[in-house]
């Protein structure tokens, strides 16, 4: 399973992927300190089978100690998105892939309100963790509405001739459009 580390730019991605995976990515306190992802491979922790059970039990993928089963999981620190990354800015389009690859993200927040939009440093508390969030998703929307729209047309038609009912043609046309925008 693949991971993505998600957020905006200078937030402490690469820190926790540092921090998740032992290894030493390079950290800086300005934006696009990561430009290439980093890649490495974090634990998760769950009590083993083998206790509930009372069975000694050799696993295949993941480790048993004590009782505790590591899963691993495949990270992908991703560089930073600004505003207007749905649009190419910052490489954003190179970095909302990079994001698509994986199966699911982590959003990485500045709870500390210390980043403002573009990632610069800022007094403590003087930017908005919501606005982050906020932020983040809306740009994963302009993006995906970019990449479903651009077709649309031709989709609709398509559809439209199969008559289909428009929420699975929707669901077609993304699909579609996807598959052949990262194929």
């Amino acid at each position: 399973m693949l991971i993505g580390l998600i957020g905006k730019a200078n937030v402490g991605k690469s820190t926790f992927f540092n921090a998740a995976t032992g290894l030493a990515a390079e950290t800086g306190n300005y934006p696009f300190t990561t430009v290439k992802p980093n890649i490495g491979i974090g634990y998760v922790r769950v009590e083993c089978v083998c206790r509930s059970f009372g069975i000694q039990d050799n696993p295949i993928h993941s480790i048993c100690v004590e009782g505790n089963r590591f899963i691993p999981l495949k990270l992908i620190d991703i560089a930073g998105l600004v505003p207007g990354a749905h649009m190419g800015k910052g490489l954003g389009n190179k970095f909302l892939d990079e994001a698509r690859q994986a199966d699911a993200l982590i959003h990485i927040v500045d709870a500390s309100g210390s980043t403002d939009n573009d990632g610069r440093p800022v007094q403590a508390g003087t930017a908005d963790p919501g606005t982050d969030i906020a932020f983040v998703e809306h740009e994963f929307d302009l993006w995906l509405s970019s990449i479903v729209s651009r077709d649309w047309n031709k989709a609709a038609r398509t559809f439209e001739s199969q008559g289909m009912k428009l929420e699975q043609a929707l669901h077609n046309a993304f699909q579609v459009l996807l598959y052949l925008r990262f194929k």
